[in-house]
């Protein structure tokens, strides 16, 4: 199964990572986020890739320009929106955007209407734990069948719509449920499950997840 390993804030992070072959390498640049870089630190990051196509730069904007303005900063192409409307989607041209999704425990009508809205106008949808309305950074896991009915919505609205799953993704949950996820979801998305605090990654950890994604 494909992953994405996010919250990157060191060099010796990304040799390892990109030496286990991730579809995507996450860089935050959010400031309620334990692993908050600012975009001079992302651009210099990013720069010692291997292949800066693989690189997201995480994002929170209150605007469209302000996104713009980060993502000309720091040269990537990639961006994981946690802000921002589905009008405000297609003012962002050329821009691969996974619009991020707090997902809580229930899924009422307005949340529908928002998976909806968002799958129709993104070209990837990731879903995250919601905790005080903001989505991401939590650790907290979605229960599978929430995430699952979730997915349904999206891919009813797009059936092109590619899906991540975030939220306690760890070399455990992959071992254990991986096979049920990679059925509903195109990605992982990990990050504290691969940490020995936030920002440091683990390289066995990093390797045990990813041998039990590649497993599936």
């Amino acid at each position: 199964m494909e992953f994405k390993i996010c919250g990157i804030t060191r060099l010796e992070d990304i040799r390892v990572c990109e030496n286990e072959g991730p579809a995507f390498i996450g860089f935050i640049n959010i400031k309620r986020s334990k692993r908050f870089q600012d975009i001079e630190k992302i651009r210099e990051l990013v720069d010692s890739m291997k292949n800066k196509e693989k690189a997201v730069l995480v994002l929170e904007p209150e605007t469209v320009e302000e996104a713009m303005d980060s993502i000309e900063k720091s040269g990537v192409k990639n961006i994981q929106l946690h802000s921002l409307q589905a009008e405000d989607i297609d003012k962002l041209k050329e821009i691969n955007v996974i619009k991020a999704i707090g997902i809580p425990e229930k899924i009422d009508e307005s949340k529908k209407e928002e998976i909806k809205s968002f799958a129709k106008v993104c070209k990837y949808l990731i879903f995250d734990s919601m905790i005080q309305g903001k989505s991401g950074g939590t650790g907290k896991q979605i229960p599978l069948e929430i995430a699952a009915e979730a997915a349904k919505i999206a891919k009813e609205s797009n059936k092109d719509i590619k899906l991540f799953l975030a939220g306690g993704i760890s070399a455990q949950k992959m071992k254990n449920k991986g096979n049920l996820i990679k059925d509903i979801f195109d990605y992982v998305d990990v990050n504290s499950g691969v940490e020995d605090s936030p920002g440091i990654k683990n390289r066995d950890k990093i390797a045990e997840f990813v041998e039990n994604c590649k497993v599936i």
